[in-house]
């Protein structure tokens, strides 16, 4: 028995993390095209702000959000064995999870 509101909830997070992610791209491409870094600290200090840190760490959890719903769904889509669903919807998992881990790791390191 799934909920009625299942699909609808997988609806809105893929829509609205495809807003921030868009949002945030743009901001980044208009900052970079209008305040050129002239090198590397001033790009850090620039990512090491906190305001730019959180709206970084909230892109990166976009990105692992929006990743996870889209993959499952094809998952849950195309592959009718239940063993090969489970492995691969592990899988995914995994590497989101250790995606996510690592960038932000990165991204606190630049914050320092």
């Amino acid at each position: 028995m799934s909920r009625p509101t299942h699909g609808l909830r997988d609806w809105l997070l893929q829509r609205i993390s495809a807003v921030y992610l868009a949002g945030f791209l743009v901001f980044l491409i208009t900052h970079i095209v209008l305040n050129p870094a002239p090198d590397y600290e001033t790009w850090r200090a620039w990512f090491a702000h906190p305001l730019m840190t959180v709206a970084s760490a909230g892109f990166v959890l976009a990105v692992l959000l929006h990743g996870w719903v889209g993959m499952r769904d094809v998952v849950l889509d195309y592959v009718r064995r239940l063993p090969l669903r489970l492995l691969l919807l592990s899988l995914i998992g995994l590497l989101l999870t250790g995606c996510g881990l690592w960038a932000l790791r990165v991204l606190f390191v630049v914050a320092r």
